[in-house]
C-alpha cells in the first residue's frame, strides 16, 4: 500500500532536482536514505486516514492474560472493602513496562528522552562532517538546505499534519492519559492536544515545502521581501524539531504501556527500535536544517 507514497516522495526529489544536471553520489545515498524515511513515517497513518478496513475485519485487542484472584470492592463511604472471588483479566503491554512500579516507568520516560538525546546528537555531528568533507558547503547548500530537505521533510508532516484530523481517533488512542509514568498530568483533553500539534504540522510543513520550492526554480522577488522569506525556513524547522520533542510521550506510551491507534495490531520491540532511529533522523535533520538555513539566509542579509 506505500507504494503510491514512495512514488510520490521521489518525484518530489525529482521536482526540487530538476535545474540541476547531476548530484554528487555520495549526496544521491543520503538523499535516497531521507526519502525512504521520509515515507516510512506517516504512510500507515495516512492509509487508516482514507481507507476503511474490510468489514469482515474485527477489532484486534492487545495480547491478554487470565488469572484466578480475588477483587477489592473499596467503599470510599464507609472506609471498608468486601472481598469476593473472581477471575481477572489483565492487559499487559509486550514490552511489560506497565507492569513495573511507577517509579521504574518514571525513569523509563526520562531514560528515552536521554537515549533520543544521546543518539541524536552524534548524528547531528556525522551530518555536519558530510557536509563539510563529503559534499562541501556549497553543494550542501544548493542540493540540500535549499530545497530537497525542506520538501521532503515538509511534506511528511504536511501529510501527518491532515492525518491528525483525518483519523484524529486514532491520534487520541495514543495520547497518555492522566497519571501515566506516575507524572503525567497535563491539563486539556487528547483531542485539544492533537488538535494543535495537527495545525502546527500543517502550517510549518507548508512553509518548508513553499521555501523549498522558492529556492529550487529560484525568485524574482525584491530584496527586502526576500530577505523576510528566507527566515521561513530556520523557523518552520524550528518549530518542527521542538514539536517532535514534545509529542514524543505518545511514541514512548505506546511502548511502555502498548497503545496502538485504533484498528493497528500490536506492535513489537522491533517497531519501536526502527522508530526510535527514524525519529533520531527526523530530529538530526530538523536541526541541521534549522541551523543552517538560518546562518544562509542571515549570510544574505548581511551580504
Amino acid at each position: 500500500p506505500s507504494q503510491p507514497f514512495n512514488h510520490l516522495a521521489f518525484f518530489v526529489v525529482s521536482v526540487a532536482m530538476m535545474r540541476r544536471r547531476c548530484v554528487p553520489s555520495a549526496a544521491s545515498m543520503l538523499l535516497l536514505l531521507i526519502a525512504s524515511c521520509c515515507v516510512q513515517q506517516h504512510h500507515h497513518l495516512l492509509i487508516s486516514a482514507f481507507t476503511l478496513p474490510p468489514p469482515s475485519l474485527s477489532r484486534i485487542h492487545q495480547p491478554t492474560t487470565t488469572c484466578s484472584g480475588t477483587v477489592i470492592n473499596f467503599d470510599q463511604t464507609t472506609k471498608r472493602g468486601t472481598a469476593k472471588s473472581s477471575s481477572l483479566v489483565i492487559n499487559s503491554s509486550p514490552s511489560g513496562i506497565d507492569e513495573w512500579p511507577i517509579i521504574s516507568q518514571t525513569a523509563v520516560f526520562f531514560g528515552a528522552y536521554a537515549g533520543l538525546a544521546l543518539a541524536s546528537y552524534p548524528t547531528i555531528k556525522l551530518l555536519e562532517s558530510f557536509s563539510q568533507s563529503v559534499v562541501g558547503l556549497e553543494r550542501w547548500r544548493i542540493y540540500m538546505i535549499n530545497s530537497t530537505l525542506p520538501i521532503l521533510i515538509g511534506l511528511v508532516y504536511l501529510l501527518g499534519g491532515i492525518g491528525h484530523f483525518a483519523a484524529a481517533d486514532s491520534f487520541q488512542d495514543i495520547y497518555p492519559p492522566m497519571g501515566t509514568w506516575g507524572i503525567w498530568y497535563l491539563p486539556g483533553s487528547a483531542a485539544f492536544h492533537v488538535a494543535w500539534t495537527g495545525i502546527i504540522e500543517l502550517f510549518c510543513g507548508a512553509g518548508l515545502i513553499f521555501s523549498g520550492i522558492r529556492d529550487a526554480i529560484g525568485s524574482e522577488d525584491g530584496e527586502e521581501e526576500n530577505i523576510l522569506i528566507n527566515f521561513i525556513k530556520p523557523i518552520c524547522a524550528s518549530m518542527l524539531f521542538l514539536l517532535t520533542i514534545l509529542v514524543t510521550p505518545a511514541n514512548i506510551y505506546m511502548f511502555t504501556h502498548g497503545a496502538v491507534m485504533e484498528d493497528m495490531a500490536p506492535l513489537d520491540m522491533s517497531f519501536h527500535v526502527i522508530r526510535f532511529v527514524v525519529q533520531v533522523t527526523f530530529l538530526s535533520l530538523l536541526f541541521t536544517l534549522a541551523r543552517d538555513s538560518f546562518f544562509y539566509a542571515w549570510g544574505d542579509e548581511l551580504d
